[in-house]
């Protein structure tokens, strides 16, 4: 279950970590990038069970995933954090799906507005307590304006 009162003892606790699931390489890649240059601490994941052991083994506190991957996709992936009682926010992604019906998660269509990603993902952060990183808060650096 994920606890924001467990920390990771790698990372600084004030710079949020955020879990990037995405079965293809070049977008899993430029999403990363996206949210390091906005501050964020970045874990990569390429499907829902890869994702799980790093939610077990890291103190992750935003997963950003795509909805249609191998093996475990982002809503079952969604459906088994709930299930361990996990409210870690979760922002799901997909070109395929025009909504993803889960109570709590936000969608965003691809390709993904760069400039909305980070809104979203800093929103489900406040709402979970947490701050977005300075950088993302302060002005925006000069990323693509799509992704994926």
């Amino acid at each position: 279950m994920h606890d924001p009162a467990v920390r990771r003892d790698d990372a600084d606790d004030l710079i949020p970590t955020v879990l990037v699931v995405e079965d293809e390489p070049v977008i899993r890649e430029l999403m990363a990038i996206l949210l390091e240059e906005e501050g964020y601490s970045v874990r990569q994941a390429v499907d829902g069970l890869q994702a799980l052991e790093e939610i077990e083994q890291h103190g992750i506190d935003l997963v950003l995933s795509d909805v249609k991957m191998p093996r475990l996709d982002g809503a079952a992936l969604v459906h088994r954090l709930r299930a361990r009682g996990d409210a870690i926010p979760v922002v799901l992604m997909s070109a395929v799906y025009a909504e993803v019906d889960l109570p709590g998660v936000r969608f965003l269509r691809k390709p993904v507005n760069c400039e909305q990603l980070i809104d979203i993902i800093a929103g489900a952060l406040a709402a979970n307590g947490r701050s977005a990183p300075r950088v993302a808060l302060d002005g925006r650096s000069d990323s693509a304006p799509f992704v994926g």
